[in-house]
């Protein structure tokens, strides 16, 4: 039988509010609502039940709450440390689609070469006027 103690409920209350104040933020931006849960990795009925207090997601959720939307929450004792998030390197990007969505042929290899010791340089052209 799973008790909710005290400080799972003000984690609850503090997730639902830090969360949909992400969403509206997300939603002034321009994101649909598909979009950011996506960025969550959750489905809409998760998020529902985060902001509902049905539910306490995930640390990996968590992570990427903060990451992508500048949600700011300590898990309990643990505080922030608990996320280690990545810098990213600000020359690269990150592309979102889905595979299924590309075929082979809607991709063509336009450079593939060596950059310092550690790294490599692919540039790839994807049509994306064919379906898959």
């Amino acid at each position: 039988m799973n008790r909710s103690t005290n400080e799972d409920e003000v984690f609850k209350r503090k997730v639902a509010k830090e969360f949909l104040l992400a969403r509206d933020r997300a939603l002034k931006e321009g994101w649909s609502m598909e979009e950011f849960v996506a960025r969550l990795g959750i489905t809409r009925a998760a998020f529902h039940k985060h902001v509902t207090g049905k539910a306490i997601p995930s640390l990996r959720v968590l992570s990427k709450a903060k990451r992508y939307w500048g949600v700011q929450l300590s898990y309990g004792g643990l505080g922030e440390g608990f996320i280690k998030v990545k810098k990213k390197n600000p020359g690269q990007m990150e592309f979102q689609f889905s595979l299924p969505e590309i075929s082979p042929k809607q991709i063509e290899v336009k450079k593939f070469s060596p950059k310092g010791e550690k790294a490599i340089e692919l540039l790839i052209k994807i049509d994306f006027s064919k379906s898959a």
